[in-house]
């Protein structure tokens, strides 16, 4: 990505997708419904709007759905955010501005209770400034929405990206997801009443 792109701290929000009959798959949507802050998804994830997605997926889960299932089921009920900038169509390529926050999201962990331990190890971390921070919708991942440190000013967006990473593999013994190199990158909201954000964040804004 260039570096000549407008910053801004709003971003877009998607709905949710559809289901294509010929292809028999769910399918994301790939055009904005609105642009929106953290405070906006902060007051989003922790309400019950996503709530009853939420709790269905887990139950999936324990029923033994499948991996293509709970993935198409994910799709089809939970809207998401492309926390790092504002996009015309969701492609690197549509960029309209960009944000200073980066998503870091840990998959694959063994159980909630590490997950809640993560997160509260993430949003004490001295070096990265914490702006949201919530368990995934499966709830054995950790999203941590971060705002990029100095150190990667002038780098392009996977240079961004990998310099974090590498600090987190370093601090956390942790292994991001590698799909947050690019800049136009999903983020589903969930329902997490626990969800922390940074109260600088919080100002005037109601869903």
């Amino acid at each position: 990505m260039t570096q000549d792109i407008p910053i801004s701290e709003r971003f877009s929000i998607f709905p949710c997708g559809w289901w294509d009959e010929e292809e028999q798959k769910a399918k994301p949507q790939q055009r904005q419904q609105q642009t929106q802050t953290i405070a906006w998804a902060y007051e989003y994830i922790t309400s019950t709007c996503a709530q009853k997605a939420t709790e269905d997926l887990r139950q999936m889960m324990l029923d033994g759905a499948s991996d293509q299932a709970l993935r198409d089921f994910k799709v089809l009920n939970f809207e998401y955010a492309t926390f790092s900038g504002v996009f015309r169509y969701r492609r690197a390529n549509f960029i309209v501005t960009r944000t200073p926050f980066l998503t870091i999201d840990i998959d694959h962990l063994s159980s909630t209770d590490e997950a809640r331990d993560l997160q509260q190890r993430f949003i004490l971390d001295r070096e990265l400034e914490t702006v949201l921070c919530f368990l995934s919708p499966k709830a054995k991942g950790v999203k941590w929405i971060i705002r990029l440190p100095r150190w990667t000013d002038g780098l392009k967006f996977k240079q961004q990206f990998d310099a974090v990473r590498n600090y987190v593999g370093f601090e956390y013994g942790r292994d991001p997801d590698k799909s947050g190199s690019d800049v136009c990158r999903s983020c589903f909201l969930p329902y997490d009443p626990h969800c922390y954000v940074n109260e600088k964040y919080l100002i005037n804004n109601t869903i």
